[in-house]
């Protein structure tokens, strides 16, 4: 069964994030977990670092356009998941040295590693394919950034 049906749901969409540096945009995304109250603001700080340490160890722009921050955190009750897009674009460190205008932020408890990488490898099949990423930047709503990152 696809993860990502589970994971994307409308309310966990950023159509445009503000933030234009690596840090901030991964705050602004852990925020709006907050904000949808999925986690605790008193953890932002805690969280953000520990996705910040996992890009100083290797970026994780994947290229094309595509970032994909992510930490494996203890304590995390289930993944969590906020996919922002940015016009801008903003520098992950990516293999084409391109700007991230796709980023799909992801937390995973600490114990599910394997969900972790069936749910990395589930987005790269997604951001593999040109014909995605572009409708990713052009749809309209919430829901259809779902619709395009969960079809089959």
């Amino acid at each position: 069964m696809p993860i990502l049906e589970n994971l994307v749901s409308p309310e966990c969409v950023i159509p445009q994030l503000q933030a234009i540096e690596t840090e901030a945009v991964i705050s602004e995304m852990i925020g709006h977990l907050i904000d949808l109250n999925r986690i605790a603001p008193e953890d932002r700080e805690y969280l953000t670092q520990l996705v910040m340490e996992r890009e100083t160890q290797i970026g994780t722009g994947v290229g094309s356009g595509v970032a994909i921050p992510h930490a494996r955190i203890q304590g995390l009750p289930e993944v969590m998941a906020v996919f922002g897009r940015s016009v801008e674009g903003i520098d992950f460190q990516s293999p084409d040295n391109s700007p991230a205008h796709c980023i799909c932020l992801l937390l995973v408890p600490e114990e599910q590693a394997s969900q972790h990488l069936q749910t990395l490898s589930e987005l790269a099949k997604v951001f593999s394919q040109c014909a995605r990423r572009e409708q990713l930047l052009s749809a309209d709503t919430a829901e259809e950034v779902v619709q395009i990152l969960t079809a089959a």
